[in-house]
C-alpha cells in the first residue's frame, strides 16, 4: 500500500508539474502574442516608410529611424523579409512552454522575455510557485533514479558482478 501511495503521490505530482507549465505557457502567449504582433506591424511601418523617403530624409530623422530600428531589435523584433514574418511569433506554444520551463527551472536561457507589464508581474508570480514546485519535482525524480541504480545496482549483483 506504501507503494502504490508513492507512485500516486508521484505520478500526481509530474501531472500538476506539466499542467502548471501548460498553464503557465497558455498565458504567457496570451500575454505576449498580440503586443508581439503589434510591434512587428509598427517596425513593418516604419520600414515602409523609410523606404519611402530615403532619399530626403533629414539627419535627425534618420537618427529617430536607427534608434527605433535599435529599441525593435531589442524587443526581439527583426524587420527584414515581407509581411508573412509579423505572422511567425517568437510566442507560438512551444516557445512559451520552453519560456515557462526555463522559469521554474531559473535558467533563464535566451532574449525571450515577457514585454508587457501583465507579461512581467504573471512571470513574477509564476516563478514564485513554480520554482518550489519545480525543487519538489526534481527531488523526487532525484529520489526515482536513486532508487532505480540501486535497483539495478542489486541486479547486477546478483548476475555475478562484483562491486
Amino acid at each position: 500500500k506504501a507503494m502504490f501511495s508513492g507512485k500516486l503521490q508521484t505520478g500526481l505530482l509530474v501531472a500538476c508539474y506539466f499542467v502548471y507549465l501548460l498553464v503557465g505557457a497558455a498565458v504567457f502567449q496570451a500575454l505576449e502574442r498580440t503586443a508581439e504582433k503589434q510591434e512587428k506591424i509598427a517596425a513593418a511601418q516604419m520600414k515602409e516608410a523609410f523606404l519611402q523617403s530615403f532619399t530626403h530624409l533629414t539627419v535627425a530623422e534618420m537618427e529617430q529611424f536607427m534608434k527605433n530600428l535599435t529599441e525593435a531589435i531589442q524587443n526581439g523584433v527583426y524587420p527584414v523579409g515581407n509581411k508573412s514574418q509579423i505572422e511567425d511569433s517568437n510566442w507560438d506554444f512551444s516557445n512559451s512552454f520552453f519560456f515557462a520551463g526555463t522559469v521554474v527551472s531559473t535558467i533563464g536561457y535566451g532574449t525571450l522575455r515577457p514585454k508587457t507589464a501583465g507579461g512581467q508581474i504573471f512571470c513574477v508570480f509564476f516563478a514564485l510557485f513554480g520554482i518550489p514546485l519545480n525543487i519538489v519535482f526534481l527531488h523526487r525524480v532525484g529520489k526515482m533514479l536513486s532508487l532505480l541504480c540501486k535497483k539495478l545496482g542489486k541486479f547486477l549483483y546478483e548476475k555475478g558482478m562484483r562491486k
